[in-house]
């Protein structure tokens, strides 16, 4: 029997699996990440006196806190089709 192209196949599976896992990955560094800037841009909200300054960094929290809510509801829906058991051909 020629396994080759079962080989191939199963090759592409995993480079596939391999990148789904690194986009997860990136997608939960970008979250720790947007805690990090929230954080500091909060605080340098609280210490600045112009309120130019202060609604800038606003507007920046808010679009950084949307796209960490947006990023969690991605890594929440794959964690629910991960726990999703599959159903089996009998």
């Amino acid at each position: 029997m020629d396994f080759s192209k079962l080989n191939i196949e199963f090759s592409n599976m995993q480079n596939m699996i391999t990148k789904y896992n690194e986009l997860l990955l990136e997608i939960k560094n970008k979250i720790k990440n947007n805690f990090k800037e929230i954080s500091k841009y909060e605080t340098k909200m609280k210490n600045t006196k112009n309120n130019l300054e202060k609604e800038c960094y606003k507007i920046l929290v808010i679009s950084l806190k949307n796209e960490t809510l947006f990023l969690e509801s991605i890594i929440k829906e794959e964690e629910k089709n991960e726990s999703t058991p599959t159903k089996t051909i009998q």
